[in-house]
């Protein structure tokens, strides 16, 4: 029989920007994914600053539409890059009504205890491959491309530092 060391329970409701700051934290979960994401958005302010230089300094009509093409790539990669995240957010929690329920968390070092008026389930860190975490959240990680949002709001400042040091010892690092 194993003896708990410590254990901590926080009640939480999850909102559309707890998923859209889950995905961020998600996204950028390793370094090489942030700056890959920095570049992204930065190649792309230059394409669209290229276009906009291009259509003002030749307003040719020939040219014209190639200025307007090469201003739409950024436009549209700008746009899912900062909108596409949160729609795919908005989407995720409205289709679950699960996560919209009130939910009390029990966390040791055994497991998550998770219940709500929809589930009652107990998790073992085993079924974990890694976690994340935001300016807002923490994300666990069940599979490579799934994420569960843990609202920092939830807990204390005590709390906190109490979970992440659960979540490196029985889960491991970033």
């Amino acid at each position: 029989m194993s003896v708990e060391t410590e254990f901590l329970e926080i009640t939480y409701q999850l909102t559309a920007d707890d998923y859209r700051h889950g995905l961020r934290a998600w996204q950028t979960r390793s370094p090489w994914r942030l700056w890959n994401y920095r570049l992204s958005f930065a190649v792309l302010v230059l394409l669209f600053l290229f276009g906009l230089i291009l259509l003002a300094w030749n307003p040719s009509l020939e040219l014209r539409y190639f200025s307007l093409f090469a201003l739409g790539i950024p436009v549209v990669g700008l746009f899912s890059l900062w909108g596409g995240p949160r729609i795919h957010a908005r989407l995720q929690y409205r289709r679950m009504p699960s996560a919209q329920a009130p939910t009390t968390m029990t966390v040791s070092d055994s497991g998550i205890h998770v219940r709500s008026m929809h589930y009652d389930s107990r998790v073992n860190w085993s079924a974990y491959i890694g976690w994340a975490e935001g300016k807002s959240v923490f994300v666990l990680f069940p599979q490579p491309r799934i994420y569960v949002p843990l609202p920092k709001r939830a807990f204390s400042g005590e709390q906190i530092e109490q979970f992440r040091e659960i979540l490196r010892r029985n889960i491991g690092k970033k």
